[in-house]
Parts: structure tokens; sequence; C-alpha cells
């Protein structure tokens, strides 16, 4: 029995939250599934959309006019992404669509990038390795050293984790003569060394101007992008593409996406012809080759795809997919008006989150107080019956297993 009622209240509400993310955690691992989308690609030779599917190992290829095509021919049909299988077959065409084609050209120009809002909110470590951008030897190799950009630059050795003070200072003088604003705000690069070259890293200064920063020759190269009057940045992601056309891909804070094209060692933003997206919530794709580029947006509600000119990527297709509930989404609708989470998808930090579902669990919740006042002879039942109108099934739970009060 507890005497004191803001003891037995404090206690009530902890089990209350408790139980407002431990059941419907439970819950979730016996509903859930991923969500089940075709594989979609636009076709430069049908210029239209082919949807695949591989487990159909006679016919995986159909359009959206419902005709479908067997292996073979969805390798002809979607030469750019089975140009591999047409080399191994010997029937690799010497041109695509009036272009002439050859491996290493649908090689150099195929791009594959992804991004996840969880690429944004990941904890930075604060340690960057900054490869050698032409280097002696065919090959990038592991540098000696790493370093830190927030209030400063600072290279340290990594053997010895002592800083080197002349490269610090030789990289710092460089930062400050081309106008470069500490603190930091971030820096983005490429750490892998399997690519064909490396670009350093692009990093946003205190006043939202875009610098380029990389080391040639073992000395750095600085330069002001001069974007920032064009683009309201919000995020970048290094892509050192095969062919040397574009850095990276931007966002901005409205929703539209770039690539940092290079032309003539100036940087141009060449924006997609696609609709805004949330950089917070949405997923991108993109898969391009020679003649187009395949966007997919991925959002809470399905699936947007653009067909864009990889020239000058303005959009000559699109299409939808609309996304289908699954078993979570049904049940929680109707058990749960709202639940917590500690860990999301887009996120790799744990922080608490409350998430609405609707009107219809209400129901239950009104149910569920009405069984409290008919069933218990507890003394207290009618303010329990108030708070599992509330709080649901988390808070029965809760108040069932509390002590009567003093």
């Amino acid at each position: 029995m507890i005497r004191k009622p803001y003891i037995y209240y404090t206690i009530l509400l902890f089990f209350t939250f408790t139980g407002m993310w431990v059941i419907p955690s439970f819950v979730r691992m016996a509903t859930d599934s991923p969500d089940g989308y075709p594989f979609v690609y636009y076709s430069a030779v049908m210029k239209d959309w082919g949807i695949i599917d591989y487990r159909n190992k006679e016919m995986p290829l159909r359009d959206l006019r419902g005709n479908t095509y067997t292996m073979a021919q969805s390798d002809s049909l979607l030469p750019f992404l089975n140009y591999r299988q047409l080399m191994a077959d010997g029937r690799l065409p010497d041109s695509i669509c009036g272009t002439a084609v050859t491996p290493p050209l649908l090689r150099s120009t195929t791009v594959v990038f992804r991004y996840a809002p969880r690429e944004r909110r990941s904890p930075d470590k604060g340690l960057y390795i900054l490869f050698e951008s032409m280097p002696k030897r065919v090959g990038l190799e592991m540098p000696d050293d790493v370093f830190r950009l927030k209030d400063r630059v600072e290279f340290i050795d990594v053997q010895t984790n002592t800083v080197n003070r002349e490269k610090s200072d030789l990289f710092a003088r460089a930062l400050e003569k081309a106008g470069y604003t500490f603190p930091a705000r971030w820096a983005i690069g490429n750490p892998n060394p399997r690519k064909p070259y490396d670009e350093g890293y692009f990093t946003l200064d205190a006043q939202g101007r875009l610098y380029h920063l990389k080391m040639v020759n073992n000395r750095p190269f600085v330069k002001d992008t001069r974007i920032d009057k064009d683009v309201d940045m919000a995020w970048f992601s290094m892509y050192e593409a095969s062919n040397k056309r574009f850095y990276g891909f931007l966002f901005d804070r409205q929703g539209c996406l770039y690539i940092l094209e290079s032309r003539e060692g100036q940087y141009v933003p060449v924006k997609l012809d696609i609709d805004p997206i949330d950089i917070d919530r949405d997923e991108v794709t993109v898969m391009g080759n020679l003649l187009y580029w395949t966007v997919i947006i991925t959002m809470p509600q399905g699936r947007r795809y653009y067909g864009l000119e990889t020239a000058t990527l303005k959009r000559v297709s699109e299409h939808a997919i609309a996304r289908e509930p699954n078993r979570w989404d049904k049940v929680s609708g109707w058990l749960f008006p709202c639940y917590l989470t500690f860990r999301e998808s887009d996120s790799s930090f744990l922080y608490p989150r409350i998430h609405g579902t609707g009107y219809r669990a209400w129901a239950i919740n009104l149910l569920l107080a009405l069984l409290v006042v008919v069933a218990s002879r507890r003394n207290d039942k009618l303010f329990a019956a108030l708070f599992v109108a509330l709080t649901g099934i988390a808070g029965m739970v809760a108040w069932l297993l509390m002590p009567k009060k003093g």
C-alpha cells in the first residue's frame, strides 16, 4: 500500500510510459513487415517504365500496359541495367537508341546513389581521412594521419596521437586565405580508398558558405564554391562520379535536389527535375546511365519514380506506387492511439518519440474504461476509468500492477 499520493501517481505514470513503449514493441515485432515495392526502372529502349520481378524466372519484366517479357528480352529492353549480361552473351549492341556505346563508356556513366535521413542524423566522429588526390602510384593509399575540423583544423598522427603542427598550420593558412570562417558546421567526404580518385571534402563554414578542401601533392587545395547565393544548403552527399562530371548531391532547405557539377574549375549546381522532398523523412535512390536517370523517392505514403534525361536532368516520365498498409498499421490503429519509441530508422540517435495513430483506438480506450467501471471493485475505479480512457492498454496494465493507495 502506498500512502503518499504523489509517489503513487509518479510510479503509475512511469509504468504507463513504459507500457506505451514495451507493449507496442512486442506487438510490432509480431505484426510488422517490410514494404514490398517492385523494382522499377526507366527503359531507354521502351521509353517507358519497366517493372521487374526477379522471382519470376520465365517472364521477369512487364511494362505499364501489362505486356510481359522473357529474361532474354528484358536484358535487351533494359540494356543499361543488364549490359554485363549482354556482354557475357555476346549480345551487347554497338549503339543504343542511336548512341554509340562501349563497355568503358557504360561503366563510366553508371551512377548508383542512395540517401537516407539517417545519414544526417548520425553521430559525427569528428575525425576525417584525407587522401592524396594526385598519388604518384595507381590507387589511393591510407595516410598516416587524420584531421579534425571544427573550431580549427588539426592533423593528428595516428601512431603517436600527436598534432602535426606544421601540416595543421599549412592548412589553416590556406583556409584563412580562402575566406573560411570557423567553426565548421559540417565536413563531408568519402573515406573509402576503393574508388578511382579522391576529391577530398566539402565543408560548410559558419557563414553558410560551401568550400572544397583536398590535398594535392601534399599541399592544401581550398576553394570557395560560391554557390551559397544560389542554393540554401541543407546537406551534401559526396559522390566521386567515374566520369568526373560532378562531385556529389546537394540538398537545399526547400527540398530540392541538385548535383554539383564541375565545369572548367567552376562549381555549378544543376537541379534534378523532381518534386520537392522532405530530407528528414524521405529516402532517395538514383540509378543513372548514359541516357537516363531513374530517381526513386521513398516516402511514408509510397514511392515516386522519375525518369530524367542524363544530359539535362529534365523529367521525361514519372510513376507512383502508393504504400499498402501492413498488419502493424492496421493493428496499431485500433490498439494504440499513441505509442512511444526510442529508435527509428531515420536516425542513429536514441531519444523518445510519441507517434499518433488516429482516432479509431480511442474507441478501444472507451471500452476498456467501461470495463474498469463495471468489473472493478477498487475504490479508485472512477479515476482509473478516466485514466484508461486517456492512456488505453498501457494505462490499464499500469493501473492493474499498482498496489492500492493508502
